[in-house]
């Protein structure tokens, strides 16, 4: 049941329509309904054609609000710093598949706009001051274990990042890798006692 929304300004209530409608949008991407975003915005379908040109439109914004997100950056600093570095590790790697697998939502969306609205290389929307501050925060978990770690922390960050990728990638062939199984993989690899290595990792 929705409430009645409060008057805003045009651009305050296109922003509150984007971040309502962004969940159905990912779900949903073109075959979503006007009906259905109004409803999900708890506006009436006038309203979203007062700020936004068509429903085409509305999908393609709301695809291309995600890449301003930075919830996950907040709930990347609350992790407790005092835990376990595999408990931390655990906690960063749920955030970052939640995010990597909206951005591959949010990839498929934007390959089916409509010709006129597709972006030529949706990879040129990513703000990487957003991802700039998300490796500085995945820094500050790994660094008090630095002195533990066999290659230094930006590397095991590339590393991580793409072993979170693979485990959340649609094309992945096997079981999906849990935040325990993957952290787990990255701290130990693959044998059953990583001293038996007889040669250092090198970068």
């Amino acid at each position: 049941m929705c409430a009645r929304a409060p008057s805003l300004p045009p651009e305050q209530r296109r922003q509150a329509v984007l971040d309502a409608v962004l969940p159905l949008v990912l779900e949903k991407g073109f075959l979503a309904s006007t009906r259905e975003l109004a409803a999900t915005a708890c506006v009436a379908e006038g309203t979203l054609f007062r700020v936004f040109e068509s429903k085409d439109a509305l999908v393609v914004a709301a695809a291309r609000s995600a890449f301003r997100r930075t919830d996950h950056l907040d709930e990347l600093a609350a992790i407790d710093p005092g835990l376990p570095l595999d408990q931390r590790l655990e906690a960063a790697v749920r955030i970052w598949q939640d995010v990597a697998r909206r951005m591959i939502q949010v990839f498929g969306v934007l390959h089916a706009a409509p010709e006129g609205e597709r972006p030529h290389d949706p990879r040129t929307l990513i703000d990487h001051t957003v991802v700039a501050r998300a490796e500085e925060l995945l820094a500050d978990l790994l660094r008090p274990d630095a002195d533990r770690l066999r290659l230094p922390v930006p590397e095991v960050i590339r590393v991580l990042g793409s072993l979170v990728l693979a485990s959340v990638h649609p094309a992945q062939i096997g079981l999906p890798l849990t935040p325990e199984g993957l952290v787990d993989l990255l701290l130990h690899g693959v044998l059953t006692d990583p001293a038996e290595l007889a040669h250092p990792i090198t970068p």
